[in-house]
């Protein structure tokens, strides 16, 4: 164990490994307040992410922020951006999200939506030992990684946010195709939603 952890590779990828994983626990879940002088209100940003762990769904992750906005007449509002990030033979996702709040469904009305296609390629490396003794890479090949973005924007009615303070379950659910999307936030999210109304 001791010469493991003493190799080249190791030493750099395990605190970079750590690194990220702290700097994503300090991104998400987390609430933000700012003032936008342009139109005289108060933000209050609340961001998180859920990955998808089911084999059998297109969904990887979904990224959604709400945003409370509070104007001068002390009139608030909140609003979502959902972000789902997709297979590549996924379906196209339908224009609908709802809320479930214990079993009953609250559709949303959809200000936006913006649909992208990504395509990223990486090269696959090895490591070969020469006469030397010295280390070479080698490319031994490309991987080619490609998904579907979908942005959907909405505002949250209050009376549904006041359902989500009470409720005992909290999901939301997206259509593709023949899939039936359901992402159901961590405990310590909806903890936070919570928090922000």
């Amino acid at each position: 164990m001791k010469n493991l952890l003493q190799t080249p590779v190791t030493r750099f990828t395990l605190p970079i490994a750590v690194m990220a994983i702290i700097l994503s626990a300090c991104t998400t879940n987390r609430i933000f307040t700012e003032n936008d002088v342009v139109y005289s209100t108060k933000r209050v940003e609340l961001k998180y992410y859920v990955r998808d762990k089911d084999r059998r769904s297109p969904l990887t992750g979904l990224s959604q922020s709400i945003v409370k906005e509070t104007g001068p007449g002390n009139e608030t509002t909140y609003k979502a951006y959902d972000v789902l990030y997709l297979t590549s033979s996924a379906f196209k996702l339908d224009d609908k999200v709802f809320f479930i709040i214990d079993n009953e469904a609250y559709p949303m009305t959809l200000d936006r939506i913006e649909l992208e296609n990504t395509r990223s390629i990486s090269e696959n490396t090895s490591s070969v030992s020469t006469s030397d003794s010295t280390s070479v890479s080698l490319v031994t090949g490309y991987s080619e990684n490609d998904r579907k973005i979908t942005r959907f924007s909405y505002k949250i009615p209050m009376s549904t946010l006041e359902k989500i303070k009470t409720a005992n379950q909290f999901s939301l659910r997206y259509y593709s195709g023949p899939d039936m999307i359901t992402v159901k936030p961590k405990q310590k999210s909806v903890r936070k939603i919570r928090e922000l109304i």
